[in-house]
């Protein structure tokens, strides 16, 4: 079980395994500490905002198994060029600009500009911004004005589709992964800054 929830988190270009309580807050739209002068890059931040202590916590149901997982990502952002996720053992490094956000060991996740038709070269395989003011309803809550992204990944025996939805201030809210056999989904769950339990 945690090796298709680790296929489905690199298949997305996210990396990580973690279960784990659910998590917290609603998140702010604040960006990294600043505000960012390039159009581009505040419309990236905008549908994929990485908060330096932030959670993400989503809900995963892996092929016909009926009871869902739980996968925790925490973001680390020492820099505003620089993001990670992690999840237990696993981080993903992230290097955000304003001609895209891009997975340091290859592939784009968004590249502006964020319009409907719009192609980059994903982490496996070509990617199309499919549609644009989409509503997403997940476990977090009914999210508006969402991008949806499909990618096809044709390098194993099955070709793999991989949608994701991604909302103003939230980031990823929904990742479905379809192979033509069986559906993959992640469903975000809460996200917000990390909670110490220690400081209460």
């Amino acid at each position: 079980m945690r090796a298709a929830t680790l296929r489905l988190c690199v298949a997305s270009g996210l990396l990580g395994f973690a279960c784990a309580p659910r998590a917290a807050a609603p998140a702010s739209s604040a960006t990294h500490g600043r505000e960012p002068l390039d159009p581009a890059l505040a419309e990236l931040e905008r549908f994929l905002p990485l908060h330096d202590g932030h959670v993400l916590s989503y809900r995963v149901w892996l092929g016909n198994a009926g009871t869902p997982e739980q996968v925790i990502f925490q973001v680390e952002r020492p820099s505003p060029a620089r993001a990670s996720l992690r999840a237990g053992n696993h981080v993903r490094q992230l290097e955000i600009g304003s001609g895209g956000v891009r997975l340091v060991s290859g592939g784009f996740l968004l590249v502006p500009p964020l319009e409907q038709g719009s192609e980059w070269t994903g982490a496996s395989g070509r990617v199309e911004l499919s549609a644009t003011e989409v509503a997403v309803d997940v476990p977090a809550g009914h999210f508006e004005g969402c991008l949806r992204t499909v990618e096809l990944d044709t390098r194993g025996p099955l070709e793999r589709r991989i949608v994701t939805s991604y909302c103003p201030d939230v980031g990823i809210a929904r990742i479905e992964v379809d192979d033509g056999e069986q559906l993959e989904r992640f469903e975000l769950l809460s996200f917000g800054p990390r909670v110490d339990i220690g400081a209460f």
